[in-house]
């Protein structure tokens, strides 16, 4: 069984053009932890339980990072919420203030989520890694952020996962 999660993240998470929202509305992290939670719902990708899941986790475990690109929030809950493993990301029209990973108490505004479903409990963590390069990647979520289409948000996506 192969660990390289670069080899296998596109059989491990579902990344479709329509799980891409471009400048999304929201005005509060919780807003768009719903739209994509609800999105995902709507899709049958997750259970009914999951959006709540999700919102109860983030404020006992923020996920919001100042990347070099910009802010970021990986939105995500257990496994146990989750029937097919996908991927959604919002870029946001403007800034949303979420509270830091390793520093609850700070606040980040945050230019992009990338909200995780994953039903295996034994790939979050892979899966996560992978992500969080992404997030590393300063002209990666620069572009994510500018991108103007659903089309080349995946392709970005896409192209770092499989560089």
């Amino acid at each position: 069984m192969s660990t390289n999660t670069e080899d296998n993240f596109l059989d491990i998470m579902l990344i479709e053009e329509e799980n891409f929202f471009i400048k999304s509305e929201a005005k509060t992290y919780q807003e768009i932890i719903k739209e994509l939670g609800e999105h995902l719902f709507s899709k049958g990708y997750v259970k009914d339980t999951f959006t709540q899941a999700v919102l109860d986790r983030e404020e006992a475990y923020p996920t919001g990072l100042q990347a070099p690109g910009g802010g970021v929030a990986i939105p995500h809950t257990d496994s146990e919420h989750v029937i097919t493993s996908a991927l959604s990301i919002a870029t946001l029209d403007e800034p949303v203030d979420f509270h830091v990973m390793a520093e609850p108490d700070k606040i980040v505004p945050v230019s992009a989520v990338m909200m995780l479903a994953v039903a295996d409990p034994e790939k979050v963590i892979p899966v996560l890694r992978k992500v969080i390069s992404i997030v590393q990647d300063a002209e990666a979520i620069k572009n994510l952020i500018n991108s103007v289409s659903k089309e080349e948000a995946k392709q970005i996506v896409i192209d770092h996962i499989t560089a």
